[in-house]
């Protein structure tokens, strides 16, 4: 997680700030254009859709559970300077007419280091992508709702079957409209219980930031800050979130139809700020607006608070479809992962017909396991990405020196 902040900080800097320097030409080149083309767009809702899942609610409550408030802080440090890190994917994503696999073989002039990264992607999308995703979602059903842990994974598996088996464009087409549609409902929840505990709003902040400065001042020195709790679940949850230093969502970002990399990477920074910054922030306000002491299993608690009974309603719908749109986006992702190894329909079928049961698994296997895999399989993405990013990066800071003043 310290090398993904680092990553972020040398191509920030690297770009002379390109995303708060260019703001203008990131809005001109993102929703400026969705009226004209929306290829692009709906490239980004597939990869929106794989990374605003459930992490931003349930990963948001266990990172401020376990890191305090001051993680939101991180979280949003780690998002600022992701937000180049997932431009230079889609960039390169762009250039080079393929997902993270064909940059990564392009940087080191081999395809087994790519076929590689390939395999920890296929992996990760069952259980990151997939398994803690249905898990979360019919835990909260379960809880709150009552229904039957197996319904929920099994009708997110059959929906997920359904849109794989009609194709890729199936799945684009599917994501272009579930991530609005999902995204708002939430957000429009969000902002209605923040208006009922808005007198706690402004505490809330400041509890994120008096939390973030006692990390600093408790670490004592650099080592310390590094391996303390608030940074080190910020970072990471905020990773999981965002995948921003992964490489997955440029698999998505290939898809777009897009002829310009620079502009495809302002999706990239859309697509983070739009994640960490605006959702995962959102949901962290709630939870802490709320004067409620909460674990992570207590969302539900916190919703209900402010809409009753209509609360665990909103937060289950909210949840299952987040989880829905992680795992189609996932799903995309660990396909097209395992064609750059092979084009073997049988295999692809294989693929599509086990990732569908996983679902059907991770809603009642037990998550610590889940978790560990996870990050297990996240980080062995990481290192050969950002590898293959730091060796391209003289042609990704030619390509913005390019871009309009």
């Amino acid at each position: 997680m310290v090398l993904v902040l680092f990553a972020g900080i040398f191509f920030t800097l690297a770009s002379g700030l390109f995303p708060f320097r260019k703001i203008g030409f990131i809005i001109k080149n993102t929703f400026g254009k969705i009226r004209g083309d929306k290829s692009a767009f709906s490239a980004t809702a597939t990869a929106l859709g794989a990374t605003v899942g459930t992490g931003n609610i349930i990963g948001v409550a266990s990172a401020i559970a376990i890191g305090g408030p001051g993680a939101v802080f991180w979280m949003w440090v780690g998002a600022f300077f992701g937000m180049m890190l997932k431009f230079t994917e889609a960039a390169l994503a762009v250039k080079y007419s393929g997902g993270a696999a064909l940059y990564i073989e392009k940087a080191f002039n081999q395809k087994s280091i790519s076929i590689l990264w390939c395999v920890c992607c296929m992996i990760s999308s069952f259980f990151g992508g997939n398994m803690i995703q249905t898990h979360a979602a019919s835990s909260v059903f379960s809880v709150a709702l009552g229904f039957p842990k197996a319904v929920i994974g099994g009708t997110i598996a059959l929906l997920c079957g359904a849109v794989l088996f009609c194709g890729t464009k199936s799945v684009i087409k599917t994501s272009s409209f579930l991530v609005p549609f999902m995204a708002l409902f939430y957000v429009f929840g969000c902002f209605a219980a923040l208006y009922i505990c808005r007198k706690n709003i402004l505490p809330a902040l400041g509890s994120i930031f008096s939390s973030a400065l006692d990390s600093i001042s408790l670490g004592g020195g650099l080592s310390g800050i590094l391996v303390s709790n608030t940074l080190r679940e910020g970072i990471a949850k905020g990773t999981f979130t965002h995948e921003a230093g992964m490489g997955s969502a440029a698999f998505a970002h290939s898809e777009s139809g897009e002829k310009d990399p620079v502009a495809q990477g302002c999706w990239g920074i859309v697509e983070v700020f739009i994640d960490t910054i605006f959702v995962c922030t959102l949901t962290a306000l709630v939870i802490l607006s709320s004067g409620k002491t909460f674990t992570e299993t207590s969302v539900t608690d916190i919703f209900s608070g402010c809409f009753g009974f209509s609360g665990k309603i909103f937060l289950s719908v909210s949840m299952y479809l987040f989880a829905l749109a992680a795992v189609i986006g996932w799903a995309f992702y660990g396909q097209k992962a395992l064609n750059y190894i092979t084009n073997s329909i049988f295999l692809t079928n294989l693929y599509k017909i086990t990732f569908c049961f996983a679902s059907l698994a991770g809603s009642f296997i037990e998550i610590p396991v889940i978790w560990s895999l996870t990050d297990i399989f996240n980080g062995l993405m990481i290192f050969p990405n950002l590898a293959a990013l730091f060796i391209l990066s003289p042609k990704i800071i030619k390509m913005i020196k390019k871009c309009p003043a």
